[in-house]
């Protein structure tokens, strides 16, 4: 670039002056503006008329002239259209300033000889300011900064009430701050503030710029004191630094970026607070921690972005941003790939401001809510990679050490969150860690809690299992021995009781009589083994039986199955015996065979199912032949030999009727079913069930059971039957209630069966509304899509009756209909589901506008005049105006919700028929101008 391109460039900035004539004063401009841009001045002269030429006439006239004012005036007026020509010449150039030729050079200088003529001639005119102050500007436009800085100071000294004064002042301050008199510049914006934020246009830009004088004077104290005032005088709480935008946003975020930086240049982030310790707190100490913290992350400092969000952590470890920050801290650290500061803060964390912390226990549900979420994911982190570490350490200390801290995590969880989905879980996970520990006592109550307190988790039988080896595991002392051993055998029926099907339970059983017949408990032993057995054994008379009786009762204890079966066999062909003692030892072996059907299960279970279903064969009187035959079945189902399974269970409803089982009979065969895909057998089985079960849960469960297999069989005549039988019999529980009511409407949907779909749509409400304590999220969501759905029927029959003639009867229809729709939309929208709410508000504002609308484009009644047409139009418009400004209202009401940060299609939707409604303000562009760049 030349020379006096690059002169004309920096020139320009003095040129923006020229705003204060065009009316622009209040426009705010900061030193990125310097650039190419220019002003023009309005010009006077008539079209078609040369610069030159005027000039010329004008210096005929002063050659003429005698009037002393009139040639002052003529004067004024030559050295101006000079002035004005090189701005214009500047114009058509733009950047390619070489392009100016030596004339518009000459022109510039000539304006400038011109305004010193006439200072030098008139000195003490009191108009000299307007003089001075083109004069300022002919200099800058020729590049001349020095000597417009020059002459602005002459201004400013002698014309201190001139109307140029203010504008001179904050220039000056630009200009020398341009040229690095840093000094100088800070002054004159001192000056500007000064006056007062009354009637001065420059007062805030003053204010920045003089904290940017004063930061490049290296004095960052007085800097930062600077920027807190002017920050704290323009938003002077946090709701009005929140609201900022536009420019005054632009200069907040820049006196919050060059503070940070500042306190960085100072030290780091603890200048912060010394800094305001020294000053006295500001509120918006926050943002700057913030900021200062996200410059050292963008320089990869993590651990000093780190250290300065903990820094306002300390400092104010009351504030509600304090969880968040330190939250961020983390982030930060995780971002980062610090796995180790990450769990050391992670632990900071819980125990600033976990359940039962000072913190949390002085602030309410509102923060405790954005604490929750990151508290539970920290405690749950920290157990699992304790708990993991402790399972793969090779050091038996490291291990028990590891494992002892995920313990402490497990309880802690626990502690905070008791009610939590996965609170059992935890518990699960401290029992196991318990148990390998050796702290059996320990792991024996958290796996009662799980396998009892929460019977329907996946792992409950497990629980319950794991709990009798922890008994049989602890050591008590002799005191305690035989406390212990009641304990056991009371938890060992417990776990038969509360987990019948587990196939466990004959193990559990034994091992516990074990247990007993091991401590010479012989009746508790007998009798708990005669409870696994499902029949009772006594002690065989002696010398005819006696060894093989022992043999027998000894092979059974043991587990071996197939010795025990010959031997008790063998014993009860004892001549002696009675008939019943022979059929108690038929019976034992029966149970031995039963057995071997049991140990073969886990590793051939085809040969268990043989042992089961030939008992009836060796021992067909046996009691334990229905038993057998029931877990062969049992064992089919498990192996998913589901057709072999179904074809032992129907034989079995056949041959025992009566028998104590048939329930869960029908319950197997229902899962045969399911897993064959067999749905309608297994609905209708289901359906027998609710006929006639005798527990009222049961019959409750199986009958939405069954209509849910009958919908998925496509069978839709009995699922209505089921779901509508079990919508009018079972109002409680309350969320299958409400669900079955929604199956029959989506089925009445499928089948297009409008008038049915509106009788059950009308029920989900009905029912909701009605539920009081009951109603969930999920009822609401039905009821409010219920009462769209409604609206809908209403609205689409609302758009297909058209305004006609006559109009008293067109306009009831339609209002009858509108007034349906509204109703359900309203019903929509007042459950606060926001799937509904949206579109529900769009559709009403949109049936008030096409109401208005079909008003005014109405069919006109034949013969009028034109007179009367109009008086008739007149009337129309005083019904449909009401009309229109209900969509309005209605359609902000829904474009209000972007305030809450929701913006969806019907809201768009909103905005797109507002600008229909109101196009002057919602149907323009809008433009977008950028005021603060980066100063250096």
């Amino acid at each position: 670039m030349s020379f006096l391109k690059t002169v004309v460039l920096i020139s320009v900035v003095f040129t923006l002056s020229a705003c204060s004539w065009l009316g622009k004063k209040d426009e705010r401009r900061y030193l990125s503006d310097i650039g190419t841009l220019t002003v023009r001045t309005a010009s006077n002269e008539p079209l078609g008329v040369d610069h030159k030429d005027v000039i010329r006439s004008y210096k005929s006239y002063l050659e003429v002239s005698t009037d002393p004012e009139m040639r002052v005036r003529v004067a004024h007026r030559i050295a101006g259209l000079k002035l004005q020509w090189d701005e214009i010449r500047l114009d058509e150039f733009g950047d390619d300033i070489d392009s100016m030729v030596a004339e518009d050079r000459e022109m510039a200088e000539a304006s400038i000889g011109d305004y010193e003529a006439l200072l030098s001639l008139y000195p003490d005119r009191i108009d000299n300011d307007a003089i001075y102050y083109q004069l300022a500007k002919a200099y800058s436009l020729a590049g001349r900064t020095n000597q417009a800085i020059a002459v602005l100071e002459e201004l400013t000294a002698r014309y201190p009430e001139s109307i140029y004064y203010l504008e001179s002042q904050f220039r000056l301050g630009r200009m020398l701050y341009n040229v690095r008199d840093y000094e100088a510049s800070e002054m004159r914006f001192e000056q500007v503030v000064a006056f007062g934020d009354q009637g001065n246009p420059y007062y805030l830009d003053a204010q920045y710029f003089g904290g940017w004088a004063l930061f490049k004077q290296n004095r960052l104290e007085d800097s930062l004191l600077a920027f807190t005032e002017m920050i704290e005088e323009h938003f002077p709480d946090d709701e009005t630094l929140m609201a900022a935008e536009g420019a005054e946003l632009e200069v907040l975020n820049d006196s919050l970026r060059i503070m940070a930086l500042m306190f960085d240049y100072l030290g780091d982030w603890t200048e912060i607070a010394r800094f305001y310790d020294e000053h006295g707190s500001r509120y918006f100490e926050y943002r700057i921690y913030a900021e200062l913290s996200n410059q050292y992350y963008e320089k990869k400092y993590f651990k000093s972005s780190a250290s300065t969000l903990r820094a306002f952590v300390d400092r104010f470890p009351d504030d509600d941003r304090a969880p968040l920050y330190y939250r961020r801290l983390i982030s930060g650290y995780e971002k980062a790939g610090y796995p180790q500061l990450r769990r050391k803060h992670k632990k900071i964390f819980i125990e600033r401001f976990g359940v039962g912390s000072p913190y949390w226990n002085s602030h309410g549900e509102d923060v405790r809510t954005l604490i929750t979420v990151a508290l539970g994911d920290y405690i749950w982190d920290l157990a699992t990679f304790a708990h993991g570490w402790g399972q793969q350490s090779s050091s038996k200390s490291q291990k028990r050490e590891r494992l002892t801290e995920a313990a402490d995590w497990y309880r802690e969880y626990i502690r905070s969150f008791p009610k939590a989905p996965d609170a059992v879980k935890a518990h699960f996970l401290l029992a196991e860690i318990s148990y390998e520990i050796g702290n059996f006592d320990d792991a024996r109550n958290n796996y009662e809690i799980v396998a009892y307190q929460y019977p329907f988790y996946e792992n409950a039988a497990e629980a319950g299992y794991a709990a009798l080896l922890a008994y049989n595991k602890y050591r008590p002392t002799p005191e305690d021995a035989l406390r212990w051993r009641q304990l056991t055998v009371a938890s060992a029926k417990r776990f038969v009781l509360e987990f019948p099907e587990d196939e466990r339970r004959g193990t559990v059983l034994v091992n516990t009589a074990e247990m007993l017949l091991g401590d010479e408990y012989y009746e508790q032993a007998l009798s708990t083994a005669r409870l696994a057995q499902k029949s009772g054994v006594e002690l065989p008379p002696r010398y005819s039986y006696g060894a093989s009786l022992v043999q027998g009762h000894s092979a059974f204890e043991l587990g071996e199955f197939a010795e025990a079966e010959g031997a008790l066999l063998a014993a009860s062909e004892y001549t002696e015996l009675t008939r019943k003692e022979r059929g108690e030892l038929r019976q034992k072996a029966a149970a031995a065979i039963y057995k071997q059907g049991e140990a073969a299960q886990e590793s051939n279970p085809e040969e268990a199912v043989a042992q089961w279903l030939r008992l009836a064969d060796v021992v067909p009187e046996s009691n334990l032949r229905e038993n057998a035959e029931y877990d062969a079945a049992t064992l089919l189902m498990q192996v998913a030999n589901y057709p072999r399974a179904q074809e032992v269970l129907l034989a079995f409803r056949d041959t025992y009727p009566k028998s104590e089982f048939s329930a869960d009979i029908r319950s197997k065969l229902i899962i045969a079913y399911e897993e064959q895909g067999e749905w309608r057998q297994a609905a209708f089985e289901l359906q027998s069930v609710s006929d006639s079960g005798s527990n009222d849960e049961e019959k409750r469960i199986a009958a939405f059971q069954s209509a849910e297999y009958f919908e998925k069989a496509e069978d839709y005549d009995n699922a209505i039957v089921m779901y509508r039988r079990y919508a009018h019999t079972y109002k409680r529980p309350f969320d299958p209630a409400i669900e079955a009511h929604y199956k029959l409407d989506q089925i009445y949907a499928k089948l297009e069966e409008e008038e049915k779909r509106r009788f059950w749509l009308d029920k989900i409400i009905s029912l909701h509304l009605r539920a009081g304590e009951d109603q969930t999220d999920r009822s609401r969501y039905l009821a409010s899509q219920a009462a769209f759905e409604l609206g809908e029927f209403d609205r689409n029959k609302f758009d297909n009756i058209s305004i006609s003639l006559p109009l008293a009867k067109s306009i009831v229809r339609k209002n009858n209909a509108m007034q349906g729709a509204l109703k359900r939309y309203t019903q929509a929208v007042e459950m606060e589901v926001l799937e509904f709410t949206t579109p529900s508000t769009y559709h009403i504002g949109e049936m008030y506008a096409k109401f208005s609308r079909g008003l005014l484009e109405s069919e006109r009644p034949a013969g009028m005049d034109e007179l009367e047409e109009e008086e008739y139009t007149f009337l129309l418009e005083d019904q449909a105006f009401p009309l229109e400004e209900a969509a309005i209202d209605i359609h902000q009401t829904n474009i209000g919700r972007t305030y809450d940060g929701l913006y969806d299609e019907w809201v768009k939707k909103s905005f797109d028929s507002m600008a229909v409604l109101m196009p002057g303000q919602y149907d323009k562009q809008e433009q977008a101008v950028s005021y603060v760049d980066q100063i250096r």
